[in-house]
């Protein structure tokens, strides 16, 4: 499918990096602020817990913050770990934050990094992960389509229907993805796949895609959103030293578990992990030789791994929605839309 006229531009955060975590919540926060000024359609964070992998336990809180400071950008969760969650809870909030700010919740759910040691903390220990998911997300989208929770009958309050419409779901493999077609789920591709060592992303990702479009039902309108790094700079070299630093940190071993790239080249790496780097003609040259790029809905963009500093990052969110993004067919919403 061709999508240059409706494709959605977006940015991705983890809230992590050096400094205190208000540091990084305000620093993140400028970005979506900033971003809502240059018309990029989302911002999207991820859910971790204690730290680990990401710094944001609570979007919803956090959300609650930014729309108060932005006026159209939507608010993409990538993703809310579902299985930790009661799946009434996180429809209220939803349903919250539908009510005070319409229409810019993307609600993305998946396993995210629910590890052992993060079920029990939770009281879920022992758990099969992927079986809380998939009971949550079910009992969760009969909540918002308007199922009686309890013999007295009591509904979600306030009403959220409408949200059954922008969830999205993150599944690894097909036959997880034709699960969440049939639901009606939009799909979310991360930005490499995780848990796969002897093949390219894209080719996995490939499969993910042919199995999505394959039980997608014919009444419902296909959502796939490619995440990938994506750092458009004025400093080329400055930006091949910081990403190559992280992606050499992140193929390092973890727990004393081999990561199965700690013994690529970084040339290798950058091939791999899928990085579009550099002065933003290169990245939309390079962008469009992505396999999946013109079956998307959406492009993602992350600065992960890189580490860039706040101006840096400002600079790359600019680059992206002034140069970039019209590069490869986008454009910025209207004021009024």
């Amino acid at each position: 499918m061709g999508h240059t006229v409706n494709l959605r531009l977006g940015f991705f955060s983890y809230l992590e990096g050096a400094g205190s975590p208000a540091e990084i919540y305000r620093n993140v926060t400028d970005l979506f602020i900033r971003a809502d000024a240059v018309g990029i359609d989302v911002g999207w964070v991820a859910q971790h817990h204690f730290g680990d992998h990401g710094g944001l336990p609570s979007p919803f809180v956090f959300f609650g913050s930014i729309a108060a400071r932005t006026s159209r950008i939507g608010l993409g969760t990538a993703v809310i770990t579902l299985a930790l969650e009661n799946p009434v809870r996180v429809a209220e909030d939803a349903a919250v934050l539908e009510i005070l700010h319409p229409g810019r919740l993307q609600l993305g759910v998946g396993t995210g990094f629910a590890t052992d040691p993060v079920l029990a903390a939770f009281d879920k220990g022992g758990q099969d992960k992927r079986a809380l998911f998939d009971a949550s997300v079910t009992r969760m989208r009969e909540v918002f389509a308007g199922a009686r929770l309890n013999e007295r009958d009591d509904l979600l309050f306030p009403e959220a229907e409408e949200l059954n419409t922008r969830i999205w779901e993150a599944p690894g493999s097909p036959p997880r993805v034709i699960e969440a077609a049939k639901r009606g789920s939009g799909l979310l591709l991360s930005r490499i796949a995780i848990g796969v060592s002897d093949r390219l992303t894209d080719d996995v990702q490939r499969e993910l895609v042919d199995a999505y479009y394959s039980a997608l039902p014919a009444d419902a309108e296909p959502r796939i959103a490619l995440s990938r790094t994506v750092y458009p700079s004025s400093d080329p070299e400055a930006t091949y030293a910081t990403l190559a630093e992280g992606l050499r940190k992140g193929v390092q071993p973890r727990n004393g578990v081999p990561s199965p790239y700690e013994h690529c080249s970084i040339e290798e790496l950058f091939e791999l992990f899928s990085v579009h780097w550099g002065e933003p003609a290169s990245v939309i040259a390079s962008l469009k030789e992505e396999p999946l790029f013109n079956e998307v809905t959406d492009l993602i963009c992350q600065l992960s791994p890189g580490a860039p500093t706040q101006i840096q990052a400002l600079e790359a969110l600019d680059l992206l929605a002034t140069e970039v993004g019209p590069g490869l067919g986008w454009s910025p919403r209207k004021l009024n839309t």
